[in-house]
């Protein structure tokens, strides 16, 4: 099967497509043929060598996490998967033609998502659930900041906390994504490219601050953030910034004055609470509430450039990459 092969850390290295061996599924395991993937912030991170998965990196590895397929053969002990349905999920080497999941971190995919749709969902989804259900708690009535706003976790978050029934605002760069983020349901969109979003933020709660802070870019935001936040804020953070791992200068005075609490969430941690969160998101996807949006499909041969696009932030939702 083709499959795109990291040699070394570092984008000035590039990827290589390769002809390598299939896997073959174990127990709780399914081989699915990817008719679609997903590509995160997280792969590019840890391909930089900026990321505390990158430790555990044997070169070569094949890049990637998230994908949508079609379940071509199933190990011993898979008992709610069978040939033939069509899944989403994720996995270790996504970036190919054929992948081996464990049965517990597999969904179904409605029959109305396409491929693409599908290859969205793990990493963003699962990464707003655990922000705004596990560690945010919001509630109806909560007023949630979505801090970039159309990105792949930002866009699903917006439509999260809006079936939620929270109020939300959102932070974009353009035009373009406040009328994309609006559409999805956002409240109201701040331009941190020429507005302040601390001031901004203070008139639309008429001074009250947020309850949930959805923080894609803790690097660059995270101070001002504790300036957002009312009483017994939550400030969940998602993602430092591609790329990003730099100290951070903190008032404890801000942080201590209206109880705030500060989460770190990392995918990996996720794993005990999956079960559940994939029996819940099930549902959701039934619904038809949540949709992912897809800003460009891309060839696997275009593996590279797909990484530079997302570090560009030039794009809506997600990029996502076909096999």
């Amino acid at each position: 099967m083709k499959a795109i092969m990291v040699s070394e850390f570092g984008l000035e290295t590039p990827m290589a497509i390769e002809d390598v061996p299939a896997p073959t599924p174990g127990d709780n395991e399914v081989l699915v043929k990817i008719e679609a993937i997903g590509v995160n912030p997280l792969e590019i991170a840890i391909r930089m060598g900026d990321h505390p998965r990158s430790a555990q990196v044997k070169f070569p590895y094949i890049c990637g996490s998230d994908l949508a397929g079609i379940i071509e053969s199933v190990g011993e002990n898979v008992e709610d998967f069978k040939p033939g349905d069509r899944v989403w999920g994720r996995c270790q080497g996504a970036y190919a033609e054929y992948a081996v999941l464990s049965s517990p971190l597999l969904g179904k995919l409605p029959d109305d998502y396409t491929f693409s749709e599908g290859a969205s969902l793990a990493i963003p989804l699962l990464t707003a659930w655990n922000a705004l259900v596990l560690k945010g708690e919001a509630k109806p009535g909560d007023t949630v900041l979505i801090q970039g706003g159309a990105g792949g976790v930002g866009h699903l978050a917006i439509q999260l906390a809006c079936m939620l029934g929270c109020r939300v605002f959102a932070t974009v760069s353009s035009d373009e994504k406040s009328n994309f983020c609006l559409q999805l349901g956002a409240d109201a969109t701040i331009n941190y490219r020429v507005e302040n979003v601390v001031e901004r933020i203070s008139e639309l709660t008429n001074g009250e601050g947020v309850d949930i802070v959805v923080e894609t870019a803790a690097c660059d935001n995270l101070k001002d953030d504790l300036e957002l936040y009312g009483l017994n804020g939550r400030i969940v953070m998602v993602g430092t910034g591609t790329g990003k791992d730099f100290p951070v200068e903190l008032s404890i005075r801000a942080a201590s004055k209206n109880d705030v609490r500060i989460y770190g969430v990392s995918s990996g941690n996720l794993t005990p609470h999956l079960p559940e969160a994939m029996a819940r998101i099930s549902s959701v996807l039934m619904s038809g509430k949540i949709r992912p949006h897809i800003g460009k499909e891309m060839r696997l041969e275009e593996s590279n450039e797909s990484h530079e696009l997302v570090l560009s932030g030039k794009f809506l939702g997600k990029v996502v990459l076909l096999p």
